[in-house]
């Protein structure tokens, strides 16, 4: 088994120093002199790769004008695509760029693609969210996040999309996350997190799961029940920093809670950090 991460940055080195450590082979990509450099100090071999490779999709037809595509990585049985959307930033090419991947790896010796999306899909949804939920795409955001979806669907072997949480983990302390002076919305909002050990974990299963030649997506979130006011208060509590402002809630405010279930039943899966409140506090007491 060999392994390809295009996009591999917090996530993705996280997931490349367990595949290593496994003897397992990896080639990730990178597009900064920044990222470069952190993949040297950890060891994890890398190419350079600059996404979209042209304006438009039919620009690739064949192996032989992709010449400065390091065809390496698409040669190896797994595919884990780990691109940012960046929609913040007001790109919306994300679909694009997962066009040109698949085109690539079917030209390659790719088995297996692993997208890693986002929960953000289920953006202006209220209520319990599973996989079956039905999306609502008026938001450009949804829209450009189902059609990157679809373009991965259309991968002739095997396809797994996860849609990941909110992540949390080394380095990224929820604590921290709303420390700005504004006063924050949607106090009364359920988090939707994961921790990056889970998500590695569940992707390293994965890359042993080589038996289905179908589409699966799972929704990948822990079980912590609570609000988003009430855990990033905890949150920043336990690092000693100013407590988050939020705006007072006129009446219920609708929230989405999204689901897990099928992943947890499929992969027989038991989350190492299913409680991210009693992470988020627990930590900072274990550091003391």
């Amino acid at each position: 088994m060999s392994v390809s991460i295009i996009g591999c940055g917090w996530l993705g080195q996280a997931l490349a120093t367990v595949l290593l450590s496994e003897n397992i082979p990896v080639l990730a990509s990178y597009q900064s002199q920044a990222t470069l450099e952190k993949l040297n100090r950890l060891n994890i071999p890398a190419t350079p790769l600059v996404l979209p490779l042209a304006v438009d999709i039919n620009a690739i037809e064949s192996t032989s004008n992709t010449i400065d595509v390091d065809q390496a990585l698409f040669e190896n049985d797994v595919l884990i695509i780990a691109i940012p959307p960046q929609i913040k930033k007001g790109k919306l090419d994300y679909p694009l760029k997962i066009k040109q991947l698949v085109k690539l790896a079917e030209q390659g010796n790719t088995q297996h693609i692993i997208l890693l999306n986002s929960t953000a899909i289920y953006n202006g949804l209220a209520g319990a969210i599973d996989e079956n939920s039905r999306l609502d795409i008026t938001a450009a955001k949804v829209e450009t996040l189902l059609a990157a979806e679809q373009a991965v669907r259309e991968f002739s072997k095997q396809v797994h999309i996860l849609r990941l949480a909110g992540l949390v983990g080394p380095n990224r302390h929820p604590g921290k996350f709303l420390q700005s002076k504004r006063i924050f919305a949607h106090a009364g909002a359920q988090v939707n997190l994961v921790h990056q050990a889970d998500v590695v974990n569940i992707i390293r299963l994965l890359i042993d799961n080589n038996t289905s030649q179908s589409t699966v997506v799972y929704n990948v979130v822990s079980h912590t029940k609570i609000d988003r006011k009430g855990y990033y208060q905890a949150a920043a509590q336990a690092l000693g920093l100013p407590l988050p402002r939020f705006e007072p809630e006129q009446g219920e405010q609708a929230s989405k809670q999204v689901v897990g279930d099928k992943l947890r039943a499929d992969l027989q899966y038991h989350y190492v950090y299913d409680d991210l409140l009693q992470w988020a506090v627990g930590l900072q007491l274990v550091a003391l």
